[in-house]
Parts: C-alpha cells; structure tokens; sequence
C-alpha cells in the first residue's frame, strides 16, 4: 500500500466526510470528492476567497462551504453536485469572524464564532436562521482561544453536534453535545489534558471522542443521550502511543478518522518517529507511517483513508476495511 498525494494546483483547507475544498493558485474556491484514486476539482473560477481559503465544508444533497468573499466578508456557499456555481448566502447577520456548516442528528446549522471583549464566543444557528440573520438556537459557549485552534466539532446524519476543546473558566479541556436546544457536557473519565478530534462511524454508529492524556493517546466513545444530567462515555482500549507535542496552529497530536465502517476508532497518531495510520484488525493494533506534516483532519469515504495533512490531501486504500 503505497501513500497517494491529492493533486491541485492549490491548498486543501477543508475536509469532511468525503469531500475537500479549498483556495486555487489564483485564489478561488475548489471542491474535489474524496476517492482512489483521485478525481480532479470543480473550480469556482467566480468565486474569490480570502487566503484562509474555504473554512467549513459539509456534504449532503448539496455541498455546504463557508469563507470569506475578496470583500472580507463571510459566506455561505452551496451548490448542488455537479452544479458548475456556487449559490452565496452572505451571514452578514450573525457578526461573526468565523463559521462552518454542521450538523446535529440531521438538522443543518451553523457553527459561528465572534469576540466580543476580548474573548471568542461560540454560537449555532438553524442555517436558515443564520442566512436570515436570527438569534443563535442555544447559548453560547466561551472560548479560551481563537475556534480554529480551541475547539474541533464533529457530525453526522444521526448523532448529535458535539465540540470538543478548551472552553473558557474550565480547568481542563473539556467536550459539549447539543441536545435539547442547549449544549449538555460530556463526562470524560479520566479527563484529557488534551481533546482534538471527534469521529463517527459510517451511519451513526459511534461517536468518539479523542485526545491526551499524559502524552499518550486517549479516546471515549459517546454513551445514548440521558433524559437529564451530563451526558456519559466509555473509555474506548487504545495501544499505547506517545504523541509528540504539537504546537499550537501546527496541526494536532491525535486525529479520528470520520466515517469509517467498523466498530473501533482509526486514528492518525503524530510521534517521534513520524505520523503513524493505526488500526484494529479484530485481534491487534496495527500501524503504517504516514507522510510527514502537521495532521489536521481525516475521513474514509470510497473504500480509502483520506488525511489533510499541511495543506495537502494524502490517500490510501483502507487497511481497516479488509
């Protein structure tokens, strides 16, 4: 099995759930299926951004991306597949500096965040209601830092939103589900140092939590929701891998791969010796290397593993699906 590099003349920015996106040469917008082997982009050649490039993306019946226009200002983008444009939803309305599409058990939203003095604040609309410009669903939540580097968030058609990070007064990282219209907290025991990834199973099986803890790789499994009090977890059993310490905006030490097919996490692990695949094959832990380069984000979709590592997408048939 050999790694395959995703070929753009770009950087990826964006990856979800089988699809990337991100900023052109000439600083437009592309969008590219995630598969082995690769498939070219749909370039939006009408649509500039920023040069933080596509923020969020999220899949469905339509394509969902969120960034910043050559204006500065934020956009909801869609496109149904093989739309050859882009439909813009300015959210001009919800006076943020950042935003994502998302999910939570099958409704679409918006994950936003803006400062307000001096500190971030997170916030979730309806989609309807941030294109329109409405008040947030829940309360927000305060941010220890910038949302690109203090929290992560992950979704699926079935499970609820959960976010994952460091959150403002908490004295340690800690992980919040969307239940009920407000945000619940997890209980993870023992308690990470660290939360930097959230996954699920292909069709909402699983949702898991994963992080640090003592420089070593840690994940919970989400327990059903309770009809009152924190939400519950399991520990899930991993090998004993010790992470590097990644600095902040450098990429992150653990990442759960999104969507796969089986009932235990994959993960891609940053150690000393470089990044490492890892997977259960019913009787152990296997690893493969991985190319170098700060690990960001990671789904299968196609019968393929898929890392967004740097601002490049590498690929590989999947070892955990035989």
């Amino acid at each position: 099995m050999d790694w395959m590099r995703f070929a753009v003349a770009g950087r990826v920015t964006a990856l979800q759930r089988g699809l990337c996106a991100g900023i052109t040469d000439e600083g437009t917008v592309f969008v590219a299926p995630l598969r082995v082997p690769h498939v070219g982009p749909t370039t939006y050649d009408d649509v500039p951004v920023d040069s933080f490039g596509v923020l969020g993306i999220a899949p469905g019946d339509d394509t969902w991306l969120t960034g910043r226009g050559a204006d500065g200002r934020l956009q909801l983008w869609s496109a149904r597949n093989g739309d050859s444009a882009l439909a813009a939803h300015p959210l001009g309305g919800v006076d943020a500096m950042w935003a994502s599409p998302a999910k939570d058990a099958g409704r679409e939203l918006v994950l936003s965040s803006h400062l307000r003095d001096g500190s971030w604040y997170l916030c979730v609309h309806d989609r309807e209601a941030a294109i329109g410009g409405g008040a947030p669903g829940s309360r927000d939540l305060s941010l220890a830092g910038p949302p690109d580097t203090a929290v992560v968030f992950g979704c699926s058609d079935k499970d609820p939103l959960v976010v994952a990070g460091r959150i403002e007064g908490m004295q340690s990282a800690t992980a919040w589900a969307l239940g009920d219209g407000d945000w619940r907290r997890v209980h993870l025991a023992p308690a990470p140092s660290a939360l930097t990834s959230i996954a699920s199973a292909w069709g909402g099986r699983h949702t898991w939590i994963g992080g640090v803890l003592d420089g070593r790789a840690v994940v919970h499994e989400l327990l059903p929701l309770p009809f009152r009090g924190p939400l519950r977890t399991n520990p899930v059993p991993m090998p004993q891998l010790e992470l590097v310490n990644v600095p902040e905006g450098g990429g992150r030490p653990l990442v759960l791969v999104d969507d796969v097919a089986g009932d235990r996490p994959v993960c891609v692990a940053a150690m000393a010796r470089g990044n490492r695949l890892c997977w259960h094959d019913g009787t152990e832990w296997k690893a493969l290397p991985a190319p170098d380069g700060p690990v960001r984000a990671a789904c299968a979709a196609e019968g393929a593993v898929h890392v967004l590592i740097g601002q490049s997408v590498w690929s590989i048939e999947d070892p955990a699906a035989g």
